[in-house]
């Protein structure tokens, strides 16, 4: 899939989006119209969070130092007394960039500065200012900075003033998320047109504050021509892939899932698993589990129906898959996993249902274990699943340290969904979720309030929730995921990320859906 879809954002390497620059000066763009474009979004964006009075600019010799000298004269003309602070000599500037520093002296004669090692003056300018933008260096970084860079970084961070940073903040890697040394910490970034990984990966996402994107003129052939890196679903984007719900809509039509779940002391991840599912939409939810967790489930969970099994010391049996078979050609949607133990006899039962139920399936948790060294047997549900592993289970099916998982999370998913023509949810910050054709999106939401024990379990219900209703597999986990983590973020609005518990995020999931329907 090439292009920018609606209600998403696009995320490129540094090398893509300098060869996008290049390929649209040979289109007939000019570098300066580029850099005006970018600098006149950004400033609009700035404007929208700050009104300052006395802004500090500070401006490398390249592209990013000609964005931030668009964006002073664009303050300049609202009134803003902009300073801009030029780390380099005149002469050593880009092209476009020192067209963009006369057209800046011509609204504003005095105000641009060039510093070598001496930073006293960008000291003193920092006493009084209220609002720094850093434009040193934007993507394309590959070493620690170096010199009087790392001097004007501990400046902008002593001075304690809001800062905003232009495409990345000055320090960081574009292209990764790991920190190569000293770095601006921003209070807000905003992207020119398009999103780095550095933008989503950690630790360097620490670093860049709330994230907005700036429109940037580029030809409309050549966007819709780029191949991303991955893509990241926006509010409308998630708005058109919500199920439809006709008014004369009655359970049945918005689905049957069919929960296998829970054993003796997980009654908890099979209960959050079905409330999941119904604060997503479906119609009717049947829990299938042994006898303690349907006990529990009857007294806590009056709006699902439940199917207790056959049993083993606690466990689903293997005596459970014919009951099991019957149930699935009833389902809409099967979720298998949340709370099922490792028990061998478990296993038959797990790897029975992959390769005999026919509906649409979330595998999660203990439903993965019994595939370890059997992924072959993902064939079987090739084009209808969604796994949903956090990194040390993806290392235990792919024989990798969840380190190296968690590090080369986008190329990781990519690879297995596309092997497996599956649906690759891999949890963490981001979630990464790899789609059969390739595909991979990050998800923009959610905070550590998920880092408990059931919040996979209310995702894993959800998507089942989802798929009963309609939704294909890709859009069941990129829908999930994103209502899953924007519950989060507005309970973190009203409290401490912390106190957060996976209950929580269910009964926030009516907001979370209103908001995005709106």
């Amino acid at each position: 899939m090439t292009g920018i879809g609606v209600g998403e954002w696009l995320v490129l390497t540094s090398a893509a989006q300098h060869d996008l620059d290049r390929r649209a000066v040979a289109a007939g763009a000019t570098t300066e119209a580029l850099m005006t474009s970018a600098g006149e979004s950004a400033a609009e964006v700035l404007l929208r969070h700050f009104t300052p009075r006395h802004a500090v600019l500070l401006a490398g010799r390249g592209g990013n130092g000609g964005d931030a000298l668009v964006v002073a004269r664009a303050l300049a003309e609202r009134g803003t007394d902009a300073r801009v602070f030029a780390l380099c000599g005149r002469g050593d500037l880009a092209p476009a960039t020192a067209a963009m520093a006369d057209r800046f002296e011509r609204v504003s004669p005095g105000r641009l500065a060039f510093l070598d090692k001496d930073l006293a003056p960008l000291r003193e300018a920092l006493d009084q200012a209220d609002l720094v933008v850093d434009g040193l260096l934007g993507s394309g970084l590959d070493r620690p900075l170096e010199g009087a860079h790392v001097e004007a970084v501990a400046l902008v961070s002593s001075s304690q003033r809001p800062v905003v940073s232009l495409d990345l903040p000055s320090g960081l890697p574009s292209d990764r998320g790991d920190l190569l040394g000293p770095a601006v910490k921003a209070d807000l970034t905003i992207a020119m047109e398009f999103l780095k990984p550095a933008h989503l990966l950690y630790p360097a996402r620490s670093l860049c504050g709330e994230i907005e994107v700036a429109r940037v003129a580029y030809p409309s052939d050549l966007l819709r021509e780029l191949v991303p890196l991955a893509r990241v679903l926006e509010r409308e984007g998630a708005r058109r892939l919500l199920p439809r719900r006709p008014p004369d809509g009655h359970k049945g039509t918005f689905g049957r899932v069919l929960v296998v779940a829970g054993s003796e002391g997980m009654s908890g991840a099979a209960i959050l698993s079905c409330r999941g599912a119904l604060r997503a939409g479906a119609g009717l939810v049947v829990l299938a589990s042994v006898g303690s967790v349907i006990a529990t489930a009857r007294a806590s969970l009056p709006e699902a129906l439940t199917l207790a099994l056959p049993e083993r010391r606690g466990h689903i049996a293997r005596e459970a898959i014919t009951a099991l078979f019957m149930e699935t050609e009833r389902a809409n949607a099967l979720v298998l996993g949340p709370g099922l133990s490792r028990d061998p006899q478990v296993g038959e039962v797990v790897l029975a249902l992959l390769e005999g139920s026919r509906c649409p399936i979330v595998l999660d948790a203990g439903g993965l274990f019994p595939l370890t060294g059997r992924l072959d047997l993902l064939c079987h549900v090739a084009g209808r699943a969604v796994l949903t592993p956090h990194p040390g289970e993806m290392s235990r099916l792919v024989g990798r340290s969840a380190e190296e998982i968690d590090q080369e999370r986008i190329e990781v998913v990519r690879s297995f969904a596309r092997e497996h023509g599956i649906v690759l949810l891999l949890k963490g910050r981001p979630t990464a979720i790899g789609l059969p054709d390739g595909e991979v999106y990050l998800n923009p939401t959610g905070n550590t309030g998920l880092a408990k024990g059931g919040s996979g379990d209310v995702l894993a219900g959800m998507m089942g929730g989802l798929l009963a209703g309609g939704a294909s597999p890709r859009d069941a986990a990129l829908l999930g995921a994103y209502l899953h983590g924007l519950a989060a973020n507005r309970l973190a609005h009203e409290g401490a990320e912390r106190t957060i518990l996976p209950s929580d995020v269910v009964e926030a999931l009516p907001r979370a859906v209103s908001e995005v329907e709106r």
